[in-house]
């Protein structure tokens, strides 16, 4: 994929708002502000906010088949996409062992930020560094890994190059947040 027409497409798509988006050092920078649009399609607590599927499906749009959601508990059923969460009956720490190797081109993560996120959840607080080594595992080579949090994980660089990093705000006293975009070498 071509950075440059990834922003262009966002751009095209999102021409209501500033551009956001911009090259630097062959990444992908930027920052969204979200709005105070509180809906979800789901009253599940930590749902994505609403509209970031929209603009990373434009950026990195879904590959029917071929694209997993983790910790996605919110989302419904789709032939389009596998999902993993703990309510699924699969861990993303243990994915590995259940899923195929080398398969994904696209996998979107939003996991728990904090122990007391997970509380909430009903989950364990994952481990990001174990759960990247298990999307290693599962990513086809050259596949996207989409995580949303509020830290950048514990990732190798022999394995993962960083292609965008975008900030990401909702309203006042709403976290922030970073989007940070792997391609796996």
């Amino acid at each position: 994929m071509d950075l440059i027409n990834i922003i262009d497409d966002y751009n095209k798509k999102f021409n209501k708002f500033p551009p956001s988006l911009f090259l630097s050092n062959k990444q992908i920078i930027g920052l969204w502000v979200m709005g105070n649009n509180y809906s979800t399609k789901t009253s599940l607590y930590g749902a994505y906010p609403h509209g970031y599927l929209d603009r990373i499906y434009t950026m990195f749009p879904l590959i029917k088949g071929k694209s997993l959601h983790l910790f996605s508990g919110s989302l419904p059923d789709s032939p389009d996409y596998d999902k993993v969460d703990y309510n699924v009956g699969i861990t993303a720490e243990d994915m590995g062992d259940i899923l195929p190797h080398n398969f994904y081109e696209r996998i979107y993560a939003d996991p728990p930020y904090s122990v007391e996120d997970s509380e909430r959840y009903g989950c364990c607080m994952i481990k990001r560094n174990v759960v990247l080594k298990q999307c290693f595992l599962i990513m086809k080579q050259g596949g996207y890994l989409i995580w949303l949090d509020q830290v950048l994980p514990n990732y190798k660089k022999i394995e993962w190059d960083i292609v965008a990093r975008i900030g990401m705000v909702k309203s006042t006293n709403h976290r922030f947040r970073v989007i940070t975009i792997f391609k796996k070498k």
